[in-house]
């Protein structure tokens, strides 16, 4: 007679279906860094400085020479104290490389989120400084009233879009 005993059979069949419900009941992948258990991310934080591109605020802060090909790569807020925050460039963070204006800012604060084991930031809302006024940016389109984080023609109509500074209060 081939094969295990009736015995033998049924109790590997109760340990295959024992462990098919035990693997069903892991989740198939790991937890995302920085969220939560229950899947929120990060609470944002303040990072207030300008922001630069960091192959420059490398070179003049500590006289690291970067190559060519990095000069505009890789955006980071520069502190008051000269620390260097490296952006994620999502949507947001973009809009840091594609409006020159926003890198002329001397005073920015940036709400960000830090994610664990991520030296980079993502950006959640972007607020200026002129003095002691506060203002939030973001891209605005007057013809179809849609707010846009990053210049390029409207998502909608396709026409053009400008900066907008709101007043925001203080924090």
């Amino acid at each position: 007679m081939s094969g295990a005993p009736p015995k033998r059979r049924t109790l590997t069949v109760s340990c295959l279906f024992s462990l098919t419900l035990l693997v069903q009941a892991l989740p198939l992948t790991a937890p995302r860094a920085g969220r939560a258990e229950d899947g929120e991310a990060p609470a944002p934080i303040a990072i207030r400085g300008r922001v630069v591109y960091l192959a420059e605020a490398l070179e003049r802060l500590h006289g690291i020479k970067s190559v060519r090909e990095a000069a505009e790569r890789t955006l980071a807020i520069e502190s008051p104290d000269g620390q260097l925050t490296p952006l994620v460039e999502d949507v947001r963070g973009r809009a840091f490389r594609v409006d020159e204006r926003l890198r002329k800012l001397q005073d920015v604060e940036l709400l960000v989120r830090r994610h664990p084991q991520s030296p980079a930031v993502q950006i959640v809302r972007v607020y200026a400084y002129d003095g002691d006024n506060r203002f939030e940016l973001d891209y605005w389109c007057e013809i179809c009233a849609i707010a846009m984080f990053e210049l390029k023609p409207c998502d909608c109509c396709q026409g053009d879009i400008e900066l907008r500074r709101r007043p925001a209060p203080k924090p």
